[in-house]
């Protein structure tokens, strides 16, 4: 009886523990793109990645935001069972605040960072704006045309609504 109990215990632990690692999993998600810059998201088992029209369309979680991006500018998409160590779908590790959103004729970008690499895309792919610019200062925005902007700074990825 004794022997049983313990066999019991025993498989009843590591039945815990592959519940609680596979309960736990998550897929790492790199995306290289062609700029060289790579993004890394974890997506949990309620998050899903998938395509809608010309864009990849990230959520790492079933509750959370979801992430834009052309496809016209990426590289390569690596899969991965390591948890990476870059930032997840939803958040702003850098503490960017792009403002004001949406805007008419500029916008600014607040940053802890000196120095910031810009890049605007389109929803088509196609890089409308690029420059270096400081924290907070303006970057003109009056000759796009009205619509939805995807806004690299830094390795960060935000949407812009032009008005």
């Amino acid at each position: 009886m004794n022997n049983n109990y313990h066999f019991f215990s025993k498989v009843s632990f590591i039945f815990l523990m592959f519940a609680g690692v596979f309960g736990f999993a998550q897929t790492g998600v790199k995306i290289k793109y062609y700029t060289g810059t790579e993004q890394g998201f974890n997506v949990s088992a309620s998050g899903k990645l998938y395509f809608s029209g010309d864009n990849l369309l990230v959520k790492s979680e079933a509750n959370s935001t979801e992430t834009s991006i052309p496809v016209s500018i990426i590289q390569k998409i690596i899969f991965t069972d390591e948890v990476l160590a870059t930032q997840n779908v939803g958040l702003n590790k850098s503490n960017l605040q792009l403002y004001p959103n949406p805007s008419t004729d500029y916008i600014r970008i607040k940053s802890e960072a000196k120095s910031l690499d810009v890049k605007i895309y389109n929803l088509e792919g196609k890089l409308v704006v690029s420059g270096t610019y400081k924290s907070d200062e303006d970057i003109n925005v009056s000759k796009l045309n009205a619509g939805v902007y995807l806004v690299q700074a830094n390795g960060v990825t935000i949407k812009f609504i032009k008005k």
